[in-house]
C-alpha cells in the first residue's frame, strides 16, 4: 500500500512542485493552503502516513497546526518546511511535536532523503514487535570510509533497532533517526571532509551552496579526505543505550555547544544551528570529547 504524504504550504508553486515529484517517486499526496484546511481534512477522517507543513501560512499557521493536530492524533509525523524560523519557534516546533526541519530553498533529494527516513523507521517500528523484554547487553561498532556509506542509511539501521527493541515509540524513533543523521552528516562533512559548514553552529560564515558541493565532491575523490574513517560504536545496556560517533577531522570548538546543552535552551542566543536544536530534543544526554571530534549520545528506555 503506496504511503500518503499531505503537503501543507501556501505557495502553490512549492506545492505542486513536491506534490509531483513525491508522486513520480511512488507516494500518494494531497495538499492543503493552510493548517486550516489541513486539520479539517484530518478532523473528518483524512489519514496520512507524514505531512509535510510550513511555517508561514494564513488563517492557521504551523506552529497552531502542530497545537491543534497533537490533540486529534498525536503520533502523526510532521516534516517542518520553510526559509523562515527563528531559534524560538524552532524549539516551539520541537515541543510540540515537530520530527525534523527541511530548510528552504531545498533539494527535492533532500526532501526524499528526510521522508523516507522518516517512514521507514515508522514502517520497521509496526512490522517488528518490542524484544526488550530479554535484553541484556550488547555492543556493536561500525567502521566505514567517508565516502563509503550515506549517513541515513547508519542512521535509519541505529533507530529502527531502538524501536525493536521498545527504547522508544511513535514519533520518537523518526525524531532519533534525524538526530543521529545530523550528527553523522556532520561528521562526515565538516569533520572528516573539512568543509566550512557546522550543522551545531551558526558560525557567521556564508557560503554558496552549489560552490560547498562541487567541493565535497572534490574531495570525495582525495585520499587525504576520502580515506579518513568514521567510527560509530553503539552500547546498550538495560535500560541505557549510548551512541558515540567520531570522525578523524581537527575537530571544533566545543564550548558554545556545551553551554547550549547545559542550561535552559530559552537562553541562549541564535548563534546555536538547527542541527543540535533538533539533537537535543531527540535524546536524553549529549556530550563531545574535548577535541571536538567526538560526540555520545544518550537514549533512555521510554516504553
Amino acid at each position: 500500500m503506496k504511503e500518503k504524504i499531505l503537503i501543507v504550504d501556501d505557495d502553490k508553486y512549492i506545492t505542486l512542485l513536491l506534490f509531483n515529484f513525491l508522486e513520480d517517486e511512488g507516494y500518494v499526496c494531497d495538499t492543503a493552503e493552510n493548517g486550516l484546511e489541513a486539520l479539517e481534512k484530518i478532523s473528518k477522517g483524512a489519514t496520512y502516513d507524514l505531512v509535510l507543513l510550513d511555517f508561514v501560512m494564513p488563517k492557521m499557521n504551523g506552529l497552531e497546526f502542530l497545537a491543534a493536530v497533537k490533540e486529534i492524533n498525536p503520533k502523526l509525523p510532521v516534516l517542518m518546511i520553510s526559509g523562515y524560523r527563528t531559534r524560538d519557534n524552532t524549539l516551539e516546533a520541537l515541543r510540540l511535536g515537530a520530527i525534523g526541519f527541511i530548510k528552504k530553498p531545498f533539494s527535492l533529494n533532500d526532501v526524499l532523503k528526510n521522508l523516507r527516513l522518516v517512514l521507514n523507521t515508522s514502517k520497521s517500528k509496526k512490522e517488528l514487535g518490542p524484544i526488550l523484554p530479554y535484553l541484556k547487553r550488547g555492543h556493536m561498532e561500525f567502521i566505514f570510509k567517508t565516502g563509503e556509506i550515506s549517513s541515513d542509511k547508519v542512521s535509519l539501521y541505529l533507530a529502527t533497532h531502538l524501536g525493536e527493541m521498545g527504547f522508544i515509540e511513535g514519533y520518537r524513533i523518526s525524531t532519533v533517526a534525524l538526530a543521529f543523521n545530523e550528527v553523522l552528516t556532520n561528521a562526515i562533512e565538516h569533520g572528516n571532509l573539512e568543509l566550512p559548514v557546522n550543522y551545531f553552529t551558526n558560525n557567521g560564515e556564508t557560503n554558496d551552496k552549489e560552490s560547498l558541493i562541487d567541493l565535497k565532491n572534490q574531495r570525495l575523490k582525495d585520499p587525504q579526505f576520502a580515506d579518513r574513517n568514521i567510527i560509530v560504536r553503539y552500547a546498550f545496556e538495560n535500560n541505557e543505550t549510548q551512541v558515540t560517533i567520531r570522525d578523524e577531522g581537527k575537530g571544533f570548538d566545543t564550548s558554545k555547544v556545551t553551554r547550549f546543552l547545559e542550561q535552559d535552551s530559552t537562553a541562549v542566543t541564535d548563534d546555536i544551528g538547527r542541527g543540535l536544536l533538533l539533537v537535543k530534543y531527540a535524546v536524553d544526554y549529549v556530550r563531545f570529547n574535548e577535541q571536538g571530534n567526538e560526540v555520545t549520545l544518550v537514549i533512555r528506555n521510554t516504553a
